[in-house]
């Protein structure tokens, strides 16, 4: 997930259920916002279910294995749904094993996240084989541009189920598409075999009536320095990061790299856009684009998350005026009960700046039963379960008020 700036939904394009149990949602807050609920909409409308599984599922599954000094694998493998028309996707259904019992799930997957593949990558996307180690971004790319081609069309993590579209919204899929599912799997958890699937519901665009839904990912970069009076190699952040080179490739520390440069660029009027506890970014919607309306906003962290905030700022660039309008603040983050929440249609329009901010707690660390026995370090942006990410996912509709 380290390349998220690049695209164009973990989250989440959809209204994740259940419930808002660990989340304030403030001023823009709309308790009345409904979802596209499938079976009645499906009773008047052609609807077709796709089930996306994983190669291995016939043979009962597939035992994740981590690279070497890492316990955590990204894996991909694609899929063709065979579209033969442009669809509209209007809810989607993850369903991840779980090794343990009802009361007490054990469930080895971080996330998971359906990439869109457009007719004109799916030559090379199948050329990639039946599967293959993804940390990151779904393919090899290596340029923004390549990246953002492959936009979300669904994503799961812990405490979410059924993703459904606000109604009258759904995400478009043209036709001659294909898929790719990508699964993080976190070893910390298990080491068990996984046959996990997801279930797609589409309807054919050119008669859905839907208006497209799409996801704009903003992310800030942790820097978390090992707490007070805590020692050890990887504290030195020299040490950490290029441990985090070894266990996922140098793009990693790149990406790192980049999202400090820019955050800096655009938060470091703030002395405290970046402290030992939290870390912020302000955005801008491109000037050139169009308005757009916003319509749901969700939060990731990872095992050391406390809070975060999404604040639309309009034209203020410091993100200080009193004028701004805090669209989300999630006060008590879980990483098992991660959430996307609706807000009343809010217009961003070219030119105005978003702000993300989240707090962490590093002490956290030595008392998590996934990260106690590990060596303590300085926490930065990271594809694992251990390391730590900053991310909020806008999804919007082209057009103010639309």
């Amino acid at each position: 997930m380290r390349r998220l700036l690049a695209v164009g939904a973990m989250l989440l394009l959809g209204v994740t259920a259940p419930s808002f149990a660990n989340a304030a949602v403030h001023h823009h807050a709309a308790t009345t916002t409904t979802t596209t609920t499938v079976p009645s909409f499906c009773a008047t409308k052609p609807c077709l279910s796709t089930l996306i599984t994983i190669p291995e599922s016939k043979a009962g599954g597939y035992k994740p294995v981590a690279p070497a000094g890492a316990t955590d694998l990204y894996r991909c493998s694609f899929f063709d749904p065979k579209y033969t028309s442009d669809q509209m996707i209007i809810g989607s259904t993850f369903s991840a094993q779980n090794h343990g019992t009802t009361a007490k799930p054990v469930i080895e997957i971080h996330h998971a996240i359906l990439y869109q593949v457009p007719p004109n990558q799916v030559g090379s996307a199948k050329a990639l084989g039946s599967s293959w180690t993804c940390f990151g971004s779904p393919t090899p790319a290596t340029s923004l541009a390549g990246l953002g081609a492959m936009p979300w069309a669904a994503a799961w993590a812990p405490g979410s189920s059924t993703a459904l579209r606000p109604a009258g919204y759904g995400t478009p899929v043209e036709k001659g598409s294909g898929y790719i599912l990508q699964i993080h799997y976190n070893l910390l958890v298990a080491d068990v075999k996984d046959n996990s699937s997801m279930n797609i519901i589409t309807t054919p665009a050119a008669t859905s009536g839907l208006t497209a839904l799409q996801g704009w990912q903003l992310v800030a970069p942790p820097d978390l320095p090992c707490p007070t009076g805590v020692k050890g190699t990887l504290c030195n952040k020299a040490n950490s990061v290029a441990d985090l080179g070894k266990r996922f490739g140098s793009s990693s520390v790149q990406f790192d790299s980049l999202i400090e440069m820019i955050c800096k660029a655009t938060t470091g009027s703030d002395p405290n856009w970046q402290t030992a506890t939290s870390t912020s970014c302000i955005w801008q919607w491109p000037k050139r684009s169009s308005a757009v309306t916003l319509h749901t906003v969700g939060a990731h962290m990872h095992l050391l998350g406390k809070t975060l905030s999404l604040d639309l700022c309009h034209t203020d660039a410091t993100c200080t005026n009193s004028s701004k309008v805090r669209a989300l603040f999630v006060n008590s983050y879980n990483f098992d009960n991660q959430q996307s929440y609706p807000i009343a249609p809010t217009v961003l329009h070219p030119g105005d700046y978003v702000k993300v901010t989240c707090t962490y707690d590093p002490k956290l660390r030595a008392f998590n039963p996934q990260t106690k026995k590990l060596p303590p370090r300085f926490i930065v942006w990271g594809d694992g379960s251990s390391d730590e990410m900053c991310l909020s996912t806008v999804g919007y509709s082209e057009g103010a008020g639309s």
